[in-house]
């Protein structure tokens, strides 16, 4: 049945104050969002009309789509409406199974590559990799991830010949948009990634800036011996384990031996020094003073590169000086606006220099480009708490904990929520959960300590807080922070704000959160040391440049 005449919309105007929009809003959801708009016949090429139930119905599937393709629209305002794309893992038919770490690379170097461009959404390597091996079906991963388009393909590795296969589906559609297969060498493998990201570039129809288009054809590693090291090294890095980071250093020292100095492989060198600091392997100071010397290479090499921006970023961070990590996160995310590790640690500074409202900008972004790492699931929770609003984050970082039970941090995290919220039994049922070998870790003294100190038990929280532990705890503004509200919780003022002097100076300074929202400090607010210390905080607070 033909639309009523009372249903229809006759242009472009009467379109957009349906949609209480502006017209070039309305125009770029039609391009970029499948808004149905239709061109009458026999008349101007300017002239439309749209169907109300049509629109009515397009609406309510934007509204089903997961919080975080909403998160990603509300960001449109600045940056427009983008289209949005998956790279699944591509899969390794090579005999040698060893190979997965040239699928793996392939993977991430297109992801990479799209990374770059601002018209274009990518979903970060690590949400695409939870999908590897899946048996669900492209609709549904597209559904999860927030996207419209999905890249999957495979890649044959026997010695020196290589054949790679890729597809791009309309996920929403089920069609078919490109698919080829390419043959040749290994060394034929830049060609290959380079015509994957332009043929996606063709496909969605996307307007490239002169530097994106330069990006895309530069080849930062030319040499197929020192590309295969680097591949392997973030291959090794991410298992965060001792023996595979110091087999990732091994293997970028000698990527570095076989092309000579170069920008991405000593970034990719600092990163993973730095790697042994976030997975506690060694809070020493070594992990610092290794990537201080890769960052003076990166910077000699090329100033403002992202992934030396992003180096420079992280090691400000691990020195207290956040101010300085803002600025060259931020400098990084104008080159590669997609990056999931600058947004996140760029929302950790905001976070805990107490500029909540500038952190949710970039966690709406951070969630629609990498929504199922777990670290990421608690970022929105973690506003909440700095803003004290403790009852609603119990939720996601129940989610965090429930999707990486394993990882101590996660642990400790949760029970740390559930402490500030005043539900002691269940963060004792939560402790009661590490596994043996994980309960001498960092995280684990601490979270034993938090539940000690919630339920009085002054002598017990000490005692699990050897100096060896004390010393370690120091390396970052997290654990200082938990110290200082478990001692204030023990009744131990003078502790508590020992350890509260060491997390200020490691860079949080939300006085906000300190002064007003923390329960755990409401016993020291009266103490003049407190008010002194609080002084300090309200001065760098005030002097921060977001």
């Amino acid at each position: 049945m033909p639309p009523s005449p009372g249903d229809l919309l006759d242009s472009w105007k009467e379109i957009a104050v349906y949609l209480n929009r502006s017209v070039r809003t309305v125009r770029r959801w039609e391009r970029d969002e499948g808004l149905p708009v239709h061109r009458h016949l026999h008349r101007s090429l300017a002239s439309v009309y749209a169907d109300k139930v049509e629109i009515d119905a397009w609406k309510t599937e934007v509204r089903s789509r997961p919080s975080r393709e909403t998160a990603a629209a509300s960001v449109g305002a600045a940056s427009g409406l983008r289209k949005s794309i998956a790279i699944l893992p591509f899969l390794n038919l090579s005999p040698d199974p060893e190979n997965e770490f040239f699928a793996d690379g392939l993977t991430d170097e297109v992801t990479a590559a799209l990374s770059s461009l601002g018209a274009l959404r990518v979903i970060s390597r690590t949400s695409s990799m939870t999908f590897r091996g899946t048996t669900k079906d492209l609709k549904t991963i597209a559904s999860e991830l927030g996207v419209r388009y999905v890249l999957e393909g495979s890649v044959r590795r026997a010695g020196e010949r290589l054949r790679t296969t890729a597809q791009l589906i309309d996920a929403g559609t089920d069609a078919h948009l490109w698919a080829e297969t390419f043959d040749g060498t290994v060394g034929d493998v830049f060609a290959i990634q380079e015509r994957i990201a332009r043929v996606i570039v063709e496909a969605l129809r996307l307007r490239l800036t002169p530097d994106e288009d330069q990006r895309l054809a530069t080849r930062v590693i030319d040499d197929v011996r020192a590309y295969e090291c680097y591949l392997r090294a973030r291959h090794e890095s991410w298992r965060w384990r001792r023996e595979s980071i110091d087999h990732a250093v091994q293997l970028l020292r000698h990527g570095l031996e076989i092309i000579g100095d170069n920008a991405l492989l000593y970034a990719a060198l600092g990163l993973t020094y730095l790697q042994y600091r976030d997975a506690g392997l060694d809070l020493s100071e070594r992990p610092l003073i290794e990537a201080g010397i890769c960052e003076q290479k990166v910077s000699a090499l090329e100033a403002r590169s992202a992934a030396g921006l992003r180096l420079r970023g992280w090691l400000h961070y691990a020195h207290g000086r956040i101010q300085e990590a803002v600025r060259d996160l931020k400098a990084a995310l104008d080159i590669d606006g997609n990056n999931a590790d600058s947004m996140l640690l760029l929302c950790n500074c905001y976070l805990i220099s107490g500029r909540v409202s500038f952190a949710r900008q970039f966690i709406a972004r951070l969630m629609a480009v990498d929504p199922l790492t777990p670290l990421t699931r608690c970022f929105p929770a973690f506003a909440d708490v700095m803003e004290g609003n403790f009852a609603q984050s119990v939720g996601p970082y129940r989610q965090m904990f429930e999707m990486d039970p394993s990882n101590p941090m996660a642990r400790l995290f949760y029970i740390w929520i559930l402490i500030l919220n005043q539900r002691e039994v269940e963060a004792g049922v939560i402790l009661e959960g590490f596994a043996p070998e994980m309960r001498e870790t960092l995280p684990a003294r601490i979270a034993f300590f938090l539940v000690y100190a919630m339920a009085g038990e002054r002598e017990k929280a000490e005692a699990v807080l050897t100096p060896e532990i004390e010393d370690v705890a120091t390396a970052s503004d997290v654990f200082p922070r938990f110290l200082a509200q478990g001692f204030a919780l023990a009744g131990l003022p003078a502790k508590a704000i020992h350890w509260l002097e060491i997390a200020v100076a490691r860079g949080f300074v939300n006085y906000p959160f300190l002064t007003r929202h923390d329960p755990a400090f409401v016993s020291l607010r009266l103490d003049p040391r407190f008010e002194r210390l609080m002084e300090t905080v309200r001065v760098r607070w005030e002097m921060f440049e977001a």
